[in-house]
């Protein structure tokens, strides 16, 4: 968990990122504004990620990628190629949002192999060895969809809801996962609906099947009831083996 705060950096923790290492190299899930940063506070090689896999094109899951992108191009020592795969529309987000921050510094050639892909909504897509199914989730991040994905690679599935309200499309996903890292923003029901709560998520316990259940998007009332929960929740540099 390199990141797996909210977007406001409740408690001081970064913004979304898991690193995920696997028999086939290391992706990640996410990669908010401050994940170079986090990295590097983790002693993690950015060169080192083949993939990244976002869930929505909301700064604090995509906002990193700039400098990880002008990273690669003029600190990385390899020329290892990257994929980003993410909702439709990403290319062009992540190009507007790239101009915005350095002007004049996106290359149509970078010196490294640079992939876009598209993740459908309701269709499975190979990345490589490893397999993505996505889910249309309830999270306004403009034009571009949000979603939830279901990862599997070496034999284990991971599932991540991305930032959503409750939505029975997760229930499918999720089934016979090994991890499920779910959005828990706020402990009880708030007016708005693109964040879980934990007062609603709780009455969907059962219902999700998943051999471990870890809460991330903490907001500050869930920080400070985290500890008397008996759910698990993300913190910072916390390593799962699955």
């Amino acid at each position: 968990m390199i990141g797996c705060g909210d977007a406001f950096g409740a408690g001081g923790r970064f913004n979304t990122c898991f690193v995920v290492d696997d028999a086939h190299g290391r992706f990640a899930i996410d990669f908010g504004s401050s994940s170079l940063i986090a990295l590097q506070s983790g002693k993690i090689d950015p060169e080192s990620i083949d993939l990244v896999i976002l869930s929505h094109l909301h700064g604090d899951h995509f906002g990193g990628l700039p400098f990880l992108l002008l990273y690669r191009e003029f600190v990385a020592s390899e020329e290892t190629a990257l994929t980003i795969a993410g909702p439709p529309g990403l290319a062009a987000r992540l190009r507007a949002l790239h101009d915005c921050f350095y002007p004049n510094t996106w290359k149509d050639h970078w010196s490294f192999p640079l992939n876009f892909v598209e993740l459908q909504p309701s269709r499975t897509v190979k990345l490589g060895p490893r397999a993505v199914l996505t889910e249309l989730v309830t999270h306004y991040a403009g034009p571009e969809p949000s979603l939830a994905l279901r990862i599997i690679t070496t034999s284990r599935t991971i599932v991540y809801s991305g930032d959503t309200g409750w939505d029975d499309a997760l229930i499918p996903l999720v089934k016979d996962s090994d991890l499920f890292i779910c959005d828990c923003n706020d402990l009880s029901d708030q007016p708005y609906k693109g964040h879980l709560s934990y007062q609603t998520l709780s009455a969907q316990f059962d219902r999700l099947q998943t051999k471990r259940l870890v809460l991330t998007h903490l907001g500050p009332d869930m920080l400070t009831a985290s500890a008397e929960l008996e759910t698990e929740c993300a913190f910072d540099g916390m390593e799962i083996s699955l």
